[in-house]
This record gives structure tokens, C-alpha cells and sequence, in this order.
């Protein structure tokens, strides 16, 4: 079988993760290159893997390109010079639809990691993957090319383990809450840990979840409750509209309630509503001295870039699936999830883990493009996809998974603190 050329599109930090991890499973490849709108950026990321993957003397691993993402033409164009076989995009979610019509036009298998936005719009309708996503699908199916949409970890990974729960761990699930916690310390005042324009607007827009068969929604942070993880313990967490919510249904009709949940510490809540209060979040421009600008854009332009939050950064970050339902005829309930720790990953590829746990599972469904083990020949949600090859795989890529029982009254046992996935 010929092995597939890839190109990976996005320089900030699961960028260089996707990098790192391509150039380290670089067998499974044919030729990688790593592009993004600064040449500059992209050249330090494939000399970094260079050194800690390459060998001395032997051959470059990665390539280099400079190209406007947002540009469907100079996105076509570099497809067809690089005779890139999969593209996987990386990059900003305003890029996601140049990408895809680019490897449309140019018969590119796609893969994303977060569904696509549209710059200064703010809620946008559910479900989100209608806007722009799936009115692409018949032009994917005629070519007979895949697209893999969202597969980061969420969304991603943990619409895997929603699937992979629904082959082996339940005859039916009737609820699905995913839960993600970052217990890790930066040691910066304020930051994101991945791009602040797309990172602030998901967490301000109104709660989006699935209950009764609708598409319900909440203010932000108007629902919370306390959860006991693996590793990371006790923390807070609040409701949240993110992007796995609007595919999921489609594939857990019978699911009563889907909801997503992250973990907010105090300190991160009084700086966000000072700066919601104020305005400064808004993604609709405003003029200042004649020039329009987002709010949330200076923002941005002030805050640590993500890429540099890794040195440093401690602790671990929890994140699973919280699943009810039926086996056998008996009630169950079950956590399908994986941790990961920051200081690890800052040796291994000089990243964070919240940059990791998006670009380790995203190159493990590259590779499984690559060798045919995923081959839909249309765009799918990664959860219509068989779980099996992904869950085998990406424990070889980089981050573990786990199930523990838990109880059926909804509670947290104190022993879930001492759980690990090794």
C-alpha cells in the first residue's frame, strides 16, 4: 500500500503537538509537512522534532510551507503541490471551511478538530455542524474521500468513548454528561490554554445541551455540581455548550439528556466576568480611532500566548464520560476517560497537556487513515466511526484510557481520587 502524504495546517501549541507526534510515527507516513501563515513558526516546530525524533545525519522529517488557511485557493494550490493525501487541520475553526473545500477540489481525505466558526458571530444555531459541515458531506460521498470531523480529545476522543461504551459497556444509555477538568497550574494571573478568541467565546455563549429530544439552552455558568475524578479529585464544575454535543445525538437518539461540563477555579471566574462585564469578551467589532476591532481580540493580543504556557505548567488534567444506562437488564453506570499530566508532556514534545490530549488523538486518526483501518469514503462524526482501532491505537500515540464503575445514586466514590490509567 502507498503511504499517504500528509500535511498538517497550524503552527500554536496542537500544532506542534500533531507535528511532534506525526514526525515520531513517521513510518506511517509518506511525506509530512507542517504549514501555517507564519514560515517562521512552522520551521522552529520541525526543528525541534527534527532533533528529538530524527536521526544525525538522516533524513528531514518534516517540511515547511507558508500559506493563508482562510485562502480556499492558496489552501487548493498547496494541496496539489504537495500531493498531500490528508490534510489534517489544526488550525483556527475560521479556517475550517477553506480546508475542506480545498481538499474537496483537490481529492484530500480531512480531518479537523473543532467544528467551524464564523468570525464575529455569537451563537450560533444548533446544531453547530449543520452551518457549515454537513452541507459538505454529498461533495465528500461523490468523491469518495473522508472527512473526520472533531476528532481532538473534546470533541473527539470522548465521542469515541461514547461509542465505544455503546459496543461493549451498554445494552442501552440513557444519559451521557462528559466531564473535563484541568488541575494543573500555569502560574500565569490570566491565561487560555488554547487560542483566546475561540477559547473565551465557547465558554461566554449561552449553554447548549440535549435533553428530551431537543436542543435546550442555559446562561453560562448558571449549572454546576461537584465531581470526584481520577487523579485530579474533587472540583467544580459548570455546564457548558461545546461542540460534541450537536453530533451526538445523532448517533444516541434514545439518550435522554447529553451535557457537557468543565472545571472552573474561582480565580478564573472573577477575572472572566470582569472582563464579560466590561465588554471585552464580545466577538462583535467595535470602532476604536477609526479601526473596528472584536473586544476579544485585544484580549488575545494581551494574554500569554498558550504555546508559551507549557514550561512550567504542573499537575493533570481528567477527562471522561460519565455514562448511565442498562446491562443485562440491570441499571449501570459506568466513567470512560484519560488523564494526562503536564509536566510530562512538556519533556516529551515541550507541549502542555491541554494541547496534547488535542493533538495525540488527532494524529492517531491520521495514521488510522493512513493504513485504511478508518475508511468511511464520506464525512462522519469520529462517534459513527467502529472505536475499536482508535482505542487500540492511541495508548501506542501517547495517552491511555480507562473504565471505573460508579455508583448508581450519582455519586462520586472517594476511591475514583486514587484511579489511573498508568
Amino acid at each position: 500500500m502507498t503511504q499517504q502524504n500528509l500535511l498538517i495546517v497550524g503552527a500554536g501549541g496542537v500544532g506542534g503537538v500533531a507535528a511532534h507526534k506525526a514526525a515520531q510515527f513517521s513510518h506511517e507516513f509518506g511525506a509530512i509537512t507542517l504549514a501555517s501563515r507564519t514560515l517562521a513558526k512552522v520551521d522552529a516546530i520541525a526543528a525541534d522534532a527534527q532533533q528529538r525524533w530524527g536521526k544525525a545525519g538522516g533524513r528531514r522529517l518534516i517540511g515547511t510551507r507558508q500559506v493563508d488557511a482562510q485562502d480556499k485557493d492558496a489552501a487548493t494550490a498547496l494541496i496539489r503541490n504537495l500531493r498531500a493525501d490528508i490534510v489534517l487541520n489544526v488550525a483556527s475553526p475560521y479556517c475550517n471551511e477553506a480546508l475542506m473545500d480545498a481538499s474537496i477540489a483537490t481529492g484530500a481525505h480531512y480531518i479537523d478538530t473543532a467544528v467551524a466558526e464564523s468570525e464575529y458571530v455569537e451563537n450560533a444555531p444548533p446544531p453547530w455542524y449543520a452551518n457549515f459541515e454537513w452541507p459538505r458531506r454529498p461533495a465528500f460521498e461523490a468523491a469518495g474521500r473522508s472527512a473526520v470531523l472533531g476528532i481532538g480529545f473534546d470533541p473527539g476522543t470522548v465521542n469515541v468513548f461514547c461509542a465505544h461504551a455503546k459496543k461493549h459497556l451498554f445494552d442501552r444509555i440513557d444519559t451521557i454528561d462528559i466531564i473535563d477538568v484541568n488541575g494543573g497550574d500555569h502560574g500565569r494571573y490570566f491565561a487560555t490554554n488554547f487560542d483566546a478568541d475561540t477559547n473565551l467565546r465557547e465558554i461566554r455563549e449561552d449553554v447548549i445541551y440535549w435533553e428530551d429530544g431537543a436542543f435546550k439552552a442555559l446562561p453560562h455558568h448558571s449549572r454546576k455540581m461537584t465531581v470526584t475524578l481520577p487523579v485530579v479529585g474533587e472540583h467544580v464544575v459548570y455546564s457548558m455548550g461545546h461542540d460534541e454535543l450537536h453530533s451526538l445525538p445523532s448517533s444516541f437518539p434514545d439518550a435522554q439528556r447529553i451535557e457537557f461540563w468543565m472545571g472552573f477555579g474561582e480565580h478564573y471566574l472573577q477575572v472572566f466576568s470582569v472582563l464579560e462585564n466590561l465588554g471585552l469578551l464580545s466577538s462583535i467589532p467595535v470602532e476604536v480611532d477609526g479601526v473596528e476591532i472584536a473586544p476579544v481580540r485585544m484580549v488575545k493580543a494581551v494574554l500569554p500566548d498558550p504555546a508559551t504556557l507549557a514550561q512550567g505548567y504542573r499537575g493533570e488534567v481528567c477527562i471522561g464520560c460519565d455514562l448511565r444506562g442498562e446491562k443485562d437488564g440491570a441499571p449501570k453506570r459506568c466513567f470512560v476517560y484519560s488523564t494526562c499530566d503536564h509536566t510530562k508532556c512538556y519533556a516529551e514534545v515541550g507541549s502542555q497537556a491541554i494541547s496534547y490530549t488535542t493533538g495525540v488523538p488527532a494524529v492517531t486518526a491520521a495514521i488510522l487513515l493512513a493504513r485504511g483501518a478508518w475508511a468511511p469514503g464520506t464525512m462522519v462524526n469520529v462517534e459513527e466511526l467502529d472505536p475499536d482501532p482508535f482505542m487500540a491505537l492511541m495508548p501506542e500515540i501517547g495517552i491511555g484510557w480507562d473504565v471505573i464503575d460508579l455508583p448508581l445514586d450519582g455519586g462520586w466514590p472517594e476511591a475514583a481520587r486514587l484511579a489511573d490509567n498508568g
